[in-house]
């Protein structure tokens, strides 16, 4: 690699901007072979004699035996401890001991000697173990702490719901058959979320809370505002249409979505690291709207059949499970949608404070589903509600390839500020910046047996240009900063060992 040119001055810009770093010399150029010690003799070596004892300007004992020395080949003397029964230098001086010559020096080599592979081997397993360990991030760990809460969360909506449901006189066996039918579309959109979300992949346990956050906090939510809001609405008018219809075209949008996006909010300063932009805001948001329509689902299939038993469950399911089944998640990825631009765009706060706007685009989209129910509730109603998904759902779908190649674009463009640097080559940047260059490269390591640091090294460039966006946005804090660094850092690593295996 050549050396890339010296940095350039910083910009007279706001101190928020934080320039682009030069990698270290000793980064920027591919790594060599390691000269292996005793390839050749300092100039004033003294021989090495083969006595107990060092050479002179030799170290004595220290730590594990090894220290540097001054004239000793590759700079390195490692001391050898020499049991005493066959130390000469300690033998008394008489006429029958003493030594007929001086002292036999070792001899050494007429040329450098090639490195055996287990010398290569030894050195590649010290270099390992003296690589820094990270550890869990931060995020990481709040992350699965608010799992498992909301976990427990859901453990206990569910157990209020089986019991209010069996209270009522009903099968428990078709409570069991109703959560069954309702977990299927909550995993066809997971489907749809794991293949928008493999460009730039986000935490385990941060996808996990935003299910379980739809599923438990916003149902949960929603279930008791809702039905307060309608037995009021019951009361003021005396009328159960009327109830209804508040209940549904009123309280549910604004209090459903509410719900769910604050759920958006807490992802987006848990997991701020990762929640870089909008197919991020989309995939946090789909989760939490399919979470949240299994809970509401089973509620909508146990009234169904109480009220028309099987025929009832397979109209609802028809309605909520299929027509309807990307609903909740659309809703939600829109207000993730908008806040993942402005934090891309303005960074943190308005990030987190658009939340208060960004919901309006769901609420809509939301009421305008539920009254369509009230509008059109025969065979034909039901009918152009189906037109109507299908023309929405495949907008959504269009939207999530739109901001998979988008993110791919930032991609590229933010590893070329840092290939220009020198951290990486262009063709480097092509590779792991377009998905034919990933492919090439996951082929190519793969006939090395590299491919698991090959994934590594896509992964974690990817979040290195995410993490570079993060600071042109909010500026240069010493958290993104010193994420940053750990990356480069890694990104050197990664780089190495590809080399090294090629």
């Amino acid at each position: 690699m050549t050396h890339p040119p010296s940095a350039p001055q910083p910009p007279q810009q706001p101190p928020q901007r934080r320039p682009l770093q030069p990698p270290p010399r000793e980064q920027q150029q591919a790594p060599g072979r390691q000269q292996a010690p005793g390839r050749q003799q300092g100039p004033g070596q003294q021989p090495f004699t083969g006595h107990g004892s060092a050479p002179q300007g030799g170290p004595g004992p220290q730590g594990q035996g090894q220290s540097q020395s001054q004239g000793q080949p590759g700079g390195q003397y490692v001391h050898y401890e020499l049991p005493r029964l066959y130390d000469t230098s300690s033998r008394p001086a008489g006429p029958l001991t003493r030594a007929r010559f001086a002292p036999a020096p070792v001899q050494r080599p007429q040329q450098a000697q090639p490195d055996s592979a287990w010398a290569t081997q030894t050195r590649r397993i010290q270099e390992v173990q003296q690589q820094p360990k990270a550890g869990m991030p931060l995020p990481i760990v709040l992350g699965w702490i608010l799992a498992v809460l909301l976990g427990l969360g859901l453990l206990v909506l569910l157990t209020l719901l089986f019991l209010l449901y069996v209270l009522e006189g009903s099968s428990p066996g078709a409570w069991v058959l109703e959560a069954v039918l309702a977990s299927f579309s909550l995993v066809v959109i997971i489907g749809v979320i794991v293949l928008a979300d493999r460009w730039d992949p986000q935490p385990i346990p941060l996808l996990i809370s935003a299910v379980l956050w739809g599923a438990a906090a916003a149902a949960g939510t929603a279930y008791v505002v809702n039905t307060g809001v309608s037995i009021l609405a019951y009361q003021v008018t005396g009328d159960e249409g009327a109830a209804s219809f508040v209940g549904a075209v009123i309280s549910a949008p604004f209090t459903e979505e509410s719900a769910k996006g604050l759920g958006l909010v807490v992802l987006f300063l848990v997991g701020r690291r990762y929640f870089n932009g909008p197919l991020d805001g989309l995939v946090y948001g789909a989760l939490i709207g399919g979470g949240f329509a299994f809970t509401e689902n089973i509620t909508y299939y146990g009234t169904a059949w109480d009220h028309g038993a099987a025929s009832g469950v397979a109209v609802s399911v028809v309605i909520r499970g299929i027509i309807g089944i990307f609903g909740h998640a659309i809703y939600t990825s829109l207000t993730g949608v908008i806040m993942g631009l402005v934090a891309r765009k303005w960074g943190t706060v308005p990030g987190a404070l658009v939340y208060f706007v960004a919901t309006w685009p769901g609420m809509f989209l939301h009421c305008m589903w539920n009254l369509s129910s009230f509008l059109f509730p025969g065979l034909g109603g039901l009918i152009v509600m189906l037109l109507l998904e299908f023309a929405l759902s495949a907008l959504w779908l269009a939207l999530i390839a739109v901001l998979v190649w988008d993110e791919s674009r930032l991609t590229r463009v933010r590893l070329g500020e840092y290939a220009n640097l020198g951290w990486l080559t262009h063709e480097e940047v092509t590779m792991l910046g377009t998905w034919k260059g990933r492919r090439e490269g996951r082929s190519w390591a793969r006939t090395m047996g590299a491919l698991p640091v090959m994934k590594r090294f896509i992964r974690e460039s990817a979040e290195l240009a995410s993490t570079r966006q993060r600071l042109l946005a909010d500026g240069a804090s010493p958290k993104a900063t010193a994420h940053e660094r750990e990356l480069l850092d890694r990104l050197t690593v990664n780089r190495r060992e590809l080399l090294s295996r090629a």
